[in-house]
């Protein structure tokens, strides 16, 4: 939690500073030259996943689920990961206002404008599919079924993770180090949500 935390702060230090200018464009021009056009579109195709309003449904129903079960303890983990994940986003955001590489654009919920602008740094796709992926995973780590299960469920949601993060680059909408921003503080932010909910709540497994 503290590494990714650290990782945050230099990336947010160097970025600040204008040092990673010279990163982002190269690593943005490379992606864009080796991904065939193909796999571009199929891979920008899966931005929308990380939508909010996709977010938002998945995270009901999740949370439905969690409630149905009885699991009381995951969906208090579920509501300050993802509730305040998005707070600390907008913050975050808020405090830094680093433009996008493409057109600005607005934050928008379900077709309603809120008419604030949507800053680029870090990636608010990528930080709400990092964090609702780390909760499936972590649901899985516990209890999917057999190792074999638990490791093919793992490998999946981080190449789903892996594919949006790079999705986001490839629309032209974040710099690579608005991307590796909102991973390391998701990371953190998981794992702090993690940490008060099992004080509160012991786990049941």
């Amino acid at each position: 939690m503290m590494i990714s935390l650290g990782i945050f702060i230099v990336i947010t230090f160097l970025s600040l500073q204008h040092h990673m200018v010279t990163f982002d464009r190269r690593l943005m021009h490379w992606l864009t030259e080796v991904t065939p056009g193909y796999v571009s579109q199929l891979v920008s195709a899966l931005t929308i996943l990380g939508s909010g309003e996709v977010i938002v449904i998945l995270t009901f129903i999740i949370f439905l689920a969690l409630m149905l079960y009885k699991r009381f303890e995951y969906a208090l983990m579920l509501l300050m990961v993802s509730i305040g994940g998005i707070v600390l986003n907008f913050l975050l955001k808020i405090l830094f206002q680093r433009e996008r590489p493409g057109d600005m654009t607005v934050i928008e919920m379900f077709g309603f404008s809120l008419e604030v602008a949507s800053y680029s740094f870090p990636s608010g796709h990528t930080m709400r599919s990092v964090l609702l992926i780390s909760f499936l995973i972590l649901l899985s780590l516990r209890h999917a079924g057999g190792k074999v299960m638990k490791v093919v469920l793992t490998l999946m949601l981080l190449c789903l993770m892996l594919l949006i993060a790079i999705s986001r680059i490839l629309v032209d909408m974040h710099f690579p180090t608005d991307i590796l921003a909102a991973v390391s503080i998701s990371v953190f932010w998981f794992f702090a949500c993690l940490g008060v909910t099992e004080r509160l709540m012991p786990q049941k497994r």
